[in-house]
């Protein structure tokens, strides 16, 4: 196995424009980015993206519904599954 690890200070553009003299309701997702592969045999037929990302897919949905509806009013934008 291999494992990268790059991580890098943000950019104070984007501290400026997510965070930097903001109150914390309006705190932005910022820079982040996630990547992840494997193989695997298991598809979505439609999307032809992989099983797991498909329902990871869903389940953000789900939670964007239920933040935009205040159920669950402390998520973010920026949730993830």
């Amino acid at each position: 196995m291999n494992v990268i690890v790059n991580v890098q200070p943000q950019s104070a553009e984007i501290a400026a424009a997510v965070h930097v003299d903001k109150d914390e309701a309006d705190f932005g997702a910022g820079d982040q980015g996630l990547m992840f592969g494997y193989a695997t045999d298991e598809w979505d037929t439609e999307s032809l993206h992989p099983y797991s990302h498909w329902l990871s897919n869903k389940l953000c949905e789900e939670l964007a519904a239920q933040r935009h509806s205040g159920e669950i009013p402390w998520l973010r934008p920026d949730t993830k599954s």
